[in-house]
C-alpha cells in the first residue's frame, strides 16, 4: 500500500473472515520517481498526515509502500511475519 493511503480500512473489512492485519515495520519498498515537485510534496504531507515519517524516503524522490499482510490468527502464529520478510 503506497504510504500516502491507510490500509486500516480494509483491515477492518477482513476482520469479521477472521484475518489479522500486520504491518512490516520498520522497512517500506521503493516505487517510481515522483513526476514532479507538486506530486512529491503531495506525497510528503500525506506521509506526515498519517503519522508516518517521509525522511529518507518520500524526501529522497520516491513513492514508497508499506507491506500489510492479512492472515488468520493461527497462520501468524505458526510462521511469524519477520520469517516471511527479512530487510535486506
Amino acid at each position: 500500500m503506497l504510504r500516502t493511503h491507510s490500509y486500516r480500512r480494509i483491515a477492518e473489512c477482513l476482520e469479521p473472515y477472521g484475518l489479522r492485519t500486520e504491518k512490516v515495520v520498520p522497512h517500506t519498498f521503493r516505487q517510481r520517481r515522483f513526476t514532479s515537485r507538486q506530486e512529491q510534496q503531495y506525497a510528503i504531507d500525506a506521509v506526515t498526515a498519517a503519522g508516518e515519517d517521509p525522511q529518507d524516503r518520500e524526501t529522497h524522490g520516491y513513492f514508497h509502500t508499506t507491506l500489510y499482510l492479512s492472515r488468520s490468527a493461527t497462520d501468524a502464529a505458526q510462521t511469524p511475519l519477520t520469517t516471511l520478510v527479512q530487510a535486506s
